[in-house]
């Protein structure tokens, strides 16, 4: 698995914000487990940290940590969704919850607590009462571990500061650019209604009317109105929510893929953390430090990014528009005589769009596309969109020869366009961010993509095939379905990620062009 651990993330903020909840021995009830798990550290599979302000985070759906020799979920008898059987994760969630956590330690400067679940939801699911929150007893220590922790740290802020806020995040594939509000309607925020009045729940100064201060599409609006059946709060916020008679409001906040995406997990903690410091002065009377203005960064974008724009690319318009989401990437454009030029030396990833594979490799010329493999085989990156796929390709006389790919039926490489369904692998679904196993991508005459048993390159990984079909202009039908739509692979030192559709121009998939390009800079290593 080529993703960083969500330990490996973390231990990069400042060290003294890394106070860990130390437990003496295991939580009561926990001894009972089997012995591979009573002498494994629970903490493997559940990050704590204990906090100094009333606020608590908890994650509970994004982990990725199979349970060894624990069986999986099934589900049998359960209604699927909802408060059901669910086992999909809720992709970013992990890393955002510990983004969140340093964004508030900067913006207060004291740490939340903090609970996030490191464990796959396909073996447990922390977000569920305890009959149905796993099937193998095996599992059972560690979704108490989660619980009483979480329990142990609501007590700390009830004695310490006599009220709380707990925020549990978690994502949502309904809307991508929507955060839902999770509440039960208002009930598990009673302390608060109950103190400062309904307009502290859903006026202009509650917690979401903030966020949407800030440029955040939220839901529900009008903010009085009731939530989405469904996203409208779990076990978690109802567990340990007000509702009961505590005082900790709890807040369910349901992120659209847009707010979890790897470019824009930053932005997202920190403007939940200015919302979050408006709440705290307001209703929770916790002195926050005045925000300092900070000078314009001119030296963050770190990764120069070259995008082919020569003869045989289409306009780049929306592959622009989804580069630009990443503030980090520096992008650039270059033409056939810049690469043959040696350009191409100032960069770590070049993009090869849509349009004509054909005439983007004789624009190149055989100078150029030797040039373009240098540059791979050395440990640079390529991303290659539908056109940028054929060139990538071992198929033909201007073929990159840097994927291990051949193309199937080229005699019907004009097979028509339009959205169809593609299934991912569990590796793909992970690596791009997907919220389930299968999209409706935008397909252009992309190539539909075979092992090409290449001996001198390495085989590719397929991380995506397509379920549907396109078969146009006299394409049999059949041949589509089953062959790779997404793949990645290694040329010598570098790496290639070829996209047969275009996720750039599919409403709520483009960043996977981001993730892609994330996956073959070599400056991530």
């Amino acid at each position: 698995m080529y993703t960083e651990s969500s330990n490996e993330l973390f231990y990069r903020l400042p060290k003294w914000l890394l106070v860990i909840a130390v437990m003496c021995g295991f939580p009561q009830g926990l001894a009972h487990g089997q012995d591979r798990l009573t002498k494994t550290k629970l903490s493997e599979y559940v990050f704590s940290q204990a906090g100094e302000l009333p606020i608590i985070l908890s994650a509970p759906h994004g982990g990725t940590k199979e349970i060894p020799g624990v069986a999986k979920r099934k589900g049998e008898g359960l209604p699927t969704g909802g408060a059901g059987y669910v086992v999909a994760r809720d992709t970013g969630t992990e890393e955002l919850a510990l983004e969140v956590a340093e964004a508030i330690r900067a913006r207060f400067g004291k740490a939340p607590y903090v609970v996030v679940s490191q464990t796959h939801r396909q073996f447990l699911d922390p977000n569920r009462p305890k009959e149905i929150a796993f099937e193998d007893s095996d599992a059972k220590p560690i979704y108490e571990y989660y619980h009483e922790t979480l329990a142990g740290f609501c007590r700390d802020v009830t004695n310490t500061f006599h009220s709380g806020l707990l925020l549990d995040l978690h994502g949502q594939g309904v809307q991508r650019e929507t955060v839902f509000r999770g509440t039960r309607n208002g009930t598990t925020v009673k302390h608060l209604r109950e103190a400062f009045g309904e307009a502290a729940h859903s006026g202009e100064k509650s917690l979401f009317g903030n966020l949407k201060s800030r440029g955040w599409v939220v839901h529900p609006v009008p903010m009085t109105e009731k939530e989405q059946a469904g996203l409208n709060g779990g076990y978690i916020v109802g567990n340990y929510g007000s509702a009961n008679g505590s005082s900790i409001d709890a807040i369910q906040l349901e992120f659209g893929a847009a707010y979890r995406a790897k470019g824009r997990r930053a932005e997202t903690a920190s403007a939940l953390a200015e919302a979050v410091a408006d709440y705290a002065s307001a209703y929770l009377k916790v002195e926050v430090p005045e925000a300092t203005v900070r000078k314009p960064v001119t030296n963050k974008k770190t990764v120069p990014v070259a995008v082919f724009v020569d003869s045989g690319v289409s306009p780049t318009d929306k592959l622009m528009a989804a580069l630009a989401a990443d503030s980090s990437l520096d992008i650039h454009q270059l033409s056939a005589a810049d690469i043959r030029e040696g350009k191409l030396k100032d960069f770590s990833v070049i993009v090869f769009p849509g349009g004509s594979g054909s005439k983007q490799g004789n624009a190149l010329g055989e100078e150029g596309r030797e040039r373009v493999r240098d540059f791979v085989r050395s440990g640079k990156g390529l991303v290659g969109i539908c056109a940028g796929a054929y060139l990538a390709s071992c198929d033909y006389t201007w073929s990159l020869n840097v994927l291990d790919a051949k193309v199937v039926d080229r005699a019907h490489w004009n097979r028509g366009f339009g959205n169809v369904d593609i299934t991912m692998s569990k590796s793909g679904r992970e690596l791009l961010g997907a919220d389930t196993y299968q999209a409706n991508i935008y397909y252009h005459q992309g190539p539909l993509l075979a092992p090409a048993k290449n001996d001198a390159i390495p085989d590719y990984e397929p991380l995506a095939f397509y379920l549907g079909e396109i078969a146009k202009n006299n394409a049999p039908k059949g041949v589509m379905p089953g062959t790779t739509a997404i793949a990645r692979g290694k040329y010598e030192k570098g790496r290639v990620f070829c996209f047969s559709p275009h996720p750039e121009k599919t409403p709520g998939l483009e960043s996977m062009v981001l993730e892609a390009i994330d996956w073959v800079n070599p400056r991530k290593d």
